[in-house]
């Protein structure tokens, strides 16, 4: 008997080391509304380098505060800074005075050849695109 309760008592003593199971993104969301605090928005998964044709460039930076981004785009004339907006599943700017909008998509989304099947993309308008290597 003495041997069972050794053993069991170093399962048990194994079974309290082992890490959390990581939560889900459904209980990241429930988590964070229980605490007062909003879900980060699905476009913050956006953050970070993406590459288009010929030297272009998106890149997604986090802005002043939940759900505003800091975007640079890296045309063939040089880089281009401006501020955006999460709105649901889309990014909203405003660029030479226009609105535009991120959004997501795969390479053929973006009507250009050299992205066409590339799946991880986004997409500002047709011909102008950026995907993820």
């Amino acid at each position: 008997m003495k041997k069972f309760c050794t053993i069991a008592f170093a399962v048990l003593a194994l079974a309290a080391c082992q890490p959390a199971p990581a939560a889900k993104s459904e209980d990241a969301a429930a988590i964070a509304l229980a605490a007062g605090k909003e879900p980060a928005p699905a476009t913050d998964a956006w953050l970070g380098d993406w590459t288009g044709v010929e030297g272009t460039m998106l890149k997604i930076d986090v802005g002043a505060g939940p759900g505003v981004y800091a975007i640079t785009e890296t045309t063939l004339d040089g880089p281009v800074s401006f501020t955006g907006t999460a709105d649901g599943d889309v990014i909203r700017f405003e660029r030479a005075g226009a609105p535009e909008t991120i959004r997501a998509g795969d390479g053929a989304a973006t009507g250009l050849k050299y992205l066409d099947g590339k799946t991880d993309c986004l997409v500002i308008k047709d011909g102008e695109g950026f995907c993820r290597d």
